[in-house]
């Protein structure tokens, strides 16, 4: 509690001073000086209906969660921060959110949090009820009880009557907590300092890939082509959002990618602001349409429109970034949106409505395998007989062509052969 303590002695004005000085950004979505943030927070005070809160927890954005690991090992020092930012904005109350999957590690912590005054609730931050008050990620709280912890008054980082140059400001100023993750596998969590390059934390994490050979990184939310953002420098004002670094190979379809995180999207907003919500919906039907092979030319169009719209029209990082991944598809990936919509074709065959599956009749042994294993029942044929797959009923699942010994169930995205119109016994069809 050196911290807690270290501030106490200060008060509001000369402990907002020594942050300012310090330079301390909130991290996540939102690079803020968090020193700003307590300012606006007291001079609008007189103007709230709702109790004064410091509020703490993941970005609303994050659905990864890989930062979490920063409370659990940091968990006296995120909740004094939460302390340390109370009396800057004599706050009345404390909130600490804990995603919805973390439900028992929540429980757990409740007893440890009550003992700072801090209440534990579980979820995604609801911002509306503590509108006028503090928001603030896990890693700043921690962040700033290390800028504390050896505090004389004098601001972090900085020389002054004490000639102090703290190790722990410096520390909690030099860098950030990073990941990458690869095949839907997050690595461990990178302590990266200020000035490294994307591409070497990529090495360094993942280094048996190769690099030249990805397609896209997303850092954070956002989406970049990869030659354009391997040479990025990680900087303290750099967005990183949930810290996450997700590498997209060469075989991804990133359209395909960009209905998948919408859809997720979807599944973690709490649906309650308008934007966020309804701009969802139509990312995601459009983007999903286009998937299907039933894109409209001004699809493009209004998406970038929409896209626009909800990083200005919500209140929390939800709506304000989950347009974010699919408007990098639009920019740096417009080609794939003209392969789908206008020439009918997904390059990588990843989109399966513009794959056709069909047996060859002239490999079928009329084994009736096929015919077992379809779930959708879309098979026709009879032991002896060359079978016929329904285009309209199959949904291309594949299960077909894994148990067909004699590889005559064929996947294309180019132009199907002649076949057999009815039953035929094997070895009699000819082509007319």
């Amino acid at each position: 509690m050196k911290a807690y303590e270290n501030a106490k002695t200060m008060g509001s004005e000369k402990l907002i001073a020594e942050i300012a000085a310090s330079g301390l950004l909130e991290f996540g979505a939102d690079r803020t000086p968090v020193a700003d943030k307590w300012k606006l927070v007291n001079e609008e005070r007189d103007i709230q209906t709702n109790p004064i809160r410091v509020v703490a927890g993941l970005n609303n954005s994050d659905m990864n969660g890989a930062l979490l690991v920063i409370l659990k090992e940091k968990t006296d020092q995120v909740l004094e921060g939460m302390q340390i930012a109370a009396l800057a904005v004599d706050a009345e109350e404390m909130y600490l959110y804990i995603p919805d999957w973390e439900a028992s590690y929540a429980q757990e912590l409740m007893e440890i949090a009550a003992a700072h005054g801090v209440q534990v609730r579980t979820g995604i931050v609801n911002v509306r009820e503590s509108r006028g008050g503090a928001f603030h990620h896990i890693e700043t709280m921690a962040a700033l009880t290390e800028l504390l912890e050896d505090s004389q008054g004098q601001a972090a980082g900085q020389t002054g009557e004490n000639g102090r140059a703290l190790t722990a400001a410096q520390e909690a100023l030099s860098g950030t907590w990073m990941a990458v993750c690869q095949n839907g596998v997050t690595g461990p969590l990178t302590r990266v300092t200020y000035g490294t390059k994307l591409s070497d934390l990529i090495a360094a994490q993942a280094g048996e890939t190769d690099i030249a050979a990805l397609k896209a990184i997303a850092v954070g939310t956002r989406l970049y082509d990869a030659a354009s953002v391997l040479d990025m420098v990680i900087l303290p004002d750099t967005l990183i959002g949930n810290g996450v670094v997700t590498l997209y190979g060469s075989e991804c379809c990133m359209i395909h990618e960009a209905e998948q995180m919408l859809a997720a999207e979807r599944r973690h907003s709490c649906g309650k602001c308008t934007f966020c919500r309804e701009g969802l919906i139509q990312l995601h039907t459009m983007t999903r349409e286009i998937t299907l092979g039933q894109g409209k030319k001004n699809f493009p169009e209004m998406m970038t429109e929409i896209g626009e719209a909800m990083t200005f029209s919500t209140p929390c990082s939800m709506g304000q970034t989950a347009s974010d991944f699919t408007m990098g598809t639009l920019k740096y990936f417009e080609s794939e949106y003209t392969d789908h919509i206008r020439k009918k074709k997904c390059v990588n065959n990843v989109c399966k409505a513009f794959q056709s599956i069909y047996i060859d009749p002239n490999v079928c042994q009329g084994c009736e395998e096929c015919a077992d294993v379809c779930p959708k029942d879309a098979i026709e044929g009879k032991k002896g007989y060359i079978h016929m797959i329904d285009e309209f009923e199959c949904d291309k699942c594949g299960k077909c062509m894994e148990v067909c010994e004699n590889d005559a169930i064929i996947q294309t995205a180019g132009r199907v052969p002649k076949l057999p119109t009815r039953l035929t016994k094997v070895g009699k069809f000819r082509k007319r």
